[in-house]
């Protein structure tokens, strides 16, 4: 394997010689990593542009950013991480994504689709009020060109004359084929033209550096926002001889798209909708049987519920999936536009918890937090997937603003409850100590409890079922919290507050992640590491 040159090697390089240094450079990275097959290949598809870019910036001094960070692994490697690439997406190893702690040519953290031209923007303000003169460039794909954010800083800049470049990556892909007008009608040029944007150049040949060295080279010279087109090809998983581990039967998101198939069949009016993770959520399988009922509205978290809002208000039953951290977006619809009006709107949370390798941008651990606090909101965490089923069944049938969170992969193995107390399911009675748990947690509780103690799903997260609560504090004097997501703002509080109102004298303890961003890893290492004992009195 031929050594990857150093940037100040690179720029000494003639132009022509890129394209070979391109192709050592990809056959280095797959043959150093086949973790997360499809990032893999998103940043393969830019190994050419990111060497040209890096050729004529002078990083890290000139600032390039990467929206997400999916097609960042080249860049990585040609700015001396090419020795501990191996080691990406594990633990003490480098991120999937860039991140500004790990790297000074990482200008700006990504994780979240389509934040890089505000960034950029950013960027251009602070130097002009410094009087530094560099060159800024951001490269976003055409999947993240479904957001609004885009939109919003493109017509920030337009009317600013910001001195920026924005480099469209155009594959025609995100996580499926790409949709929406911009990409269907090619309008990019009309489009970024009348909101100011200079657009320099149109559907470039991304994957061929003689041609990109001359484009780019020009882009730079000019000043005012202006817009490279770049074409690039993705390669497939079948060209790299990768492919993505199918998810396995016992999974929740198979479990989930199965469950709504279900109901839809009885429920005509039942529509579902994503926000560009179809496959991830297994939503295509709910797609191929009922495609006039299926929505994908592109990376677009707040639009989706929204949507699902009007849909509802329409006299439809909208279910929305969309993994937890994603949801974080669209916080403000779901209290503004679903919880207010009451709206009968079902979003599922995939992803919820800790979901390992993709780390702090992706963990689904604030969910709880976010959502316990709105109002006609209830929340059902189910241990598993037949409770998943009944979880979408009840919030169906309750016609009420539902969040149902689950975590990504198996469900655990568990034994039956005993008995349905209340609301809540009973898998052992107890003396003095009981355990509630949430979610999938009750694993980690029957595994870590004394066999004298009670253990106890409270199934939801909100509202708690407070006369079930009532009965077994009758006879306790400890009670211990299990809950997948962070200490603040979860069901441990809850039933904190519950003690103190009731001004009994019980001993509580909280399971669950600190006050703190939880970084890559093994998801079931990271759980043990990450889970902190809170007691309180």
């Amino acid at each position: 394997m031929k050594a990857i040159p150093s940037l100040d090697e690179l720029r000494k390089l003639s132009p022509d010689s890129l394209q070979r240094i391109s192709d050592d450079v990809k056959s280095f990275v797959l043959n150093e990593t086949k973790e997360k097959a499809g990032h893999l290949a998103s940043s393969l598809g830019v190994a050419e542009l990111t060497l040209t870019l890096h050729y004529l910036l002078n990083t890290p001094d000139d600032i390039l950013l990467w929206d997400v960070g999916h097609q960042a692994y080249i860049h990585k490697v040609i700015t001396d991480r090419a020795s501990v690439f191996k080691f990406n997406r594990k633990k003490n190893g480098p991120s999937g994504f860039p991140n500004r702690k790990e790297s000074e040519f990482d200008a700006f953290g990504v994780g979240h689709s389509s934040t890089t031209l505000s960034a950029l923007i950013g960027f251009a303000r602070a130097d002009k009020i410094n009087n530094r003169n560099r060159k800024k460039v951001a490269v976003i794909g055409d999947g993240a060109f479904t957001a609004g954010m885009i939109y919003e800083a493109l017509n920030d800049a337009g009317s600013k004359d910001d001195d920026i470049l924005l480099i469209i990556n155009d594959n025609g892909l995100a996580i499926e084929e790409n949709s929406g007008a911009l990409h269907d009608f090619s309008k990019y040029k009309e489009f970024c033209e009348s909101l100011g944007w200079n657009f320099i150049g149109r559907n470039i040949d991304g994957n061929n550096t003689i041609e990109l060295v001359k484009k780019i080279k020009y882009a730079l010279s000019l000043s005012g926002p202006r817009v490279l087109h770049i074409l690039t090809k993705r390669p497939s998983l079948k060209d790299l001889g990768l492919k993505e581990n199918p998810l396995s039967k016992k999974s929740f998101q198979i479990h989930f798209a199965k469950s709504l198939i279900e109901l839809a069949k009885t429920e005509n009016r039942l529509v579902a909708l994503t926000a560009a993770m179809a496959p991830g959520c297994s939503l295509d399988l709910f797609r191929k049987k009922f495609p006039d009922r299926f929505f994908d509205v592109g990376i677009a978290e707040q639009h989706v519920l929204t949507q699902a809002a009007g849909l509802a208000a329409g006299g439809m039953r909208p279910v929305v999936n969309l993994y937890s951290t994603f949801s974080q977006r669209a916080v403000d619809q779901w209290i503004h536009d679903i919880a207010l009006q009451n709206l009968p709107v079902i979003m599922c949370l995939d992803r919820s918890g800790i979901v390992g390798e993709d780390g702090a941008t992706h963990h689904g651990v604030f969910d709880l937090a976010l959502y316990r606090v709105v109002p006609n909101t209830e929340i059902w965490a189910p241990r598993n997937n037949l409770e998943l089923k009944n979880s979408i069944e009840e919030a169906f049938l309750k016609a009420i603003p539902a969040i149902i969170r689950y975590p990504k992969g198996d469900e655990p193995e568990l034994p039956e409850p005993l008995k349905r107390e209340g609301e809540m399911d009973v898998f052992r009675y107890g003396g003095n100590v009981i355990h509630w748990c949430l979610g999938t947690s009750i694993s980690d509780a029957l595994t870590y409890s004394k066999k004298t103690d009670g253990v106890i799903d409270l199934r939801k997260a909100k509202p708690i079922d407070h006369n079930t609560l009532k009965k077994f504090s009758k006879n306790s004097s400890h009670w211990v919290v299990w809950e997948d997501a962070q200490l603040i703002g979860g069901v441990g509080e809850a039933l904190s507050s519950f003690i103190a109102e009731n001004n009994l004298d019980i001993k509580l303890t909280q399971m669950g992640y600190p006050d703190n961003f939880i970084g890559h890893g093994k998801t079931d290492n990271l759980k043990i590491e990450n889970r902190r004992e809170i007691n309180q009195t």
